[in-house]
C-alpha cells in the first residue's frame, strides 16, 4: 500500500443505513510494513485541532512511538488527507468557549514532545496550510517534505495568542530564523520554508508523492540501530544545560512546558478572547 493512500473504508452493503461514522475522521496510526503512519483524516475541515482530534493525535504518535521501541517499524510518517495538511486550531470551537485552548495547547504541545522522543527517523508530508498547531508539529519532526505552493507559518498574533509553545522546537529546526517567523507571523511557502530551514526537501506539487516516499525508501536502506543511536545522540545534546560538553541553551522538558504555559497564559486572558471573536465575527462565523 502507498504511503499515500486514505485508509481503507468499509464499503456499504445493501440495507445499510448510511451515517457518519466520526471516528473515521479523527487522526489515526497504521502499520505498513516497516513504516508507522500517522494519517489526519478530516480533509473537509482542513484537518483543523479540535479536542477529540487531538487528543486522538495524540495517541497515534504515543502509538508509532511504541512501535519503533518495540522494533516493528524503522520510520515514522505522518501525513494529512485532503488539500491541506492541518488548518491549526478549530477557531470555531474556541470562539464559541476561549478556555478551550488552553487544553488544545497542552495536547499540542505533548504532541511535538512525542514526536521528538521517537527514536526512529519521522518524516512530514506537507501539502497546501501548516498553519499555527499545524505547523508546529512539523518542528517535531526530522524530515519535512513540503510543495512548492503549500502555505506555513504562524498567523496567531491577529487572535491575541502567542506561538511561543513553539519555540523550543522550532529554535532546534531553524535557530535565528525562528524569531522573524514567530514575530511576523506572515505565511511563506514552501520555498521560502527550505530557504529558512522549516523544511529539509522541496518538491514540486505534483511530485510531492514521489519525492516523499523516496526518501522514506532510502532511510529504510540505512541501519535502523543506527538512525535510533543518532538521534537520541542529538536529543542528548540539545537537552544539556550546563554540561560536561559546555554550556548551551537547553531545550528540555521544562523549557517546553515554561513555553506551553506562557502560550496557555495569553489564551486565559480577555485580549484573546476579544480578539478571537472579532476575527471570527468579521469572517461571518466561518
Amino acid at each position: 500500500m502507498s504511503l499515500t493512500s486514505n485508509a481503507l473504508t468499509r464499503q456499504p452493503t445493501r440495507g445499510d443505513t448510511p451515517r457518519m461514522d466520526v471516528s473515521s475522521l479523527l487522526p489515526v496510526c497504521v502499520q505498513q510494513g516497516r513504516v508507522a503512519v500517522v494519517t489526519l483524516r478530516n480533509p473537509a475541515r482542513r484537518n483543523a485541532l479540535d479536542l477529540a482530534a487531538l487528543d486522538a493525535l495524540e495517541r497515534a504518535i504515543s502509538d508509532a512511538r511504541q512501535k519503533c521501541e518495540q522494533r516493528a517499524s524503522d520510520c515514522v510518517v505522518v501525513r494529512a488527507d485532503g488539500e491541506a495538511f492541518c488548518a491549526g486550531f478549530d477557531l470555531a470551537a474556541c470562539a464559541e468557549n476561549p478556555t478551550l485552548v488552553g487544553d488544545f495547547l497542552y495536547r499540542l504541545s505533548a504532541c511535538v514532545q512525542t514526536l521528538r522522543a521517537i527514536d526512529a527517523p519521522v518524516v512530514a508530508r506537507v501539502q497546501g496550510a501548516a498553519l499555527a498547531g499545524g505547523c508546529a508539529l512539523l518542528t517535531g519532526c526530522d524530515f519535512v517534505v513540503v510543495a512548492s505552493n503549500a502555505q506555513l507559518g504562524y498567523p496567531t498574533h491577529r487572535i491575541g495568542i502567542s506561538p511561543a509553545v513553539s519555540i523550543p522546537s522550532l529554535l532546534s529546526r531553524m535557530a535565528g530564523n525562528a524569531r522573524a517567523l514567530l514575530l511576523s507571523n506572515d505565511l511563506i511557502d514552501g520555498t521560502e520554508a527550505l530557504a529558512r530551514g522549516l523544511a529539509t526537501s522541496l518538491s514540486q506539487p505534483e511530485e510531492l508523492d514521489r519525492d516523499f516516499e523516496l526518501l522514506v525508501a532510502r532511510l529504510l536502506l540505512k541501519g535502523p540501530e543506527a538512525l535510533r543511536a543518532t538521534k537520541a545522540w542529538l536529543r542528548t545534546l540539545e537537552e544539556r544545560g550546563d554540561g560536561v560538553l559546555g554550556r548551551v541553551v537547553a531545550r528540555d522538558q521544562h523549557a517546553f512546558e515554561r513555553a506551553r504555559d506562557a502560550s496557555i497564559a495569553l489564551g486565559e486572558g480577555d485580549e484573546f478572547a476579544s480578539m478571537l471573536r472579532a476575527f471570527w465575527a468579521s469572517r461571518g462565523g466561518r
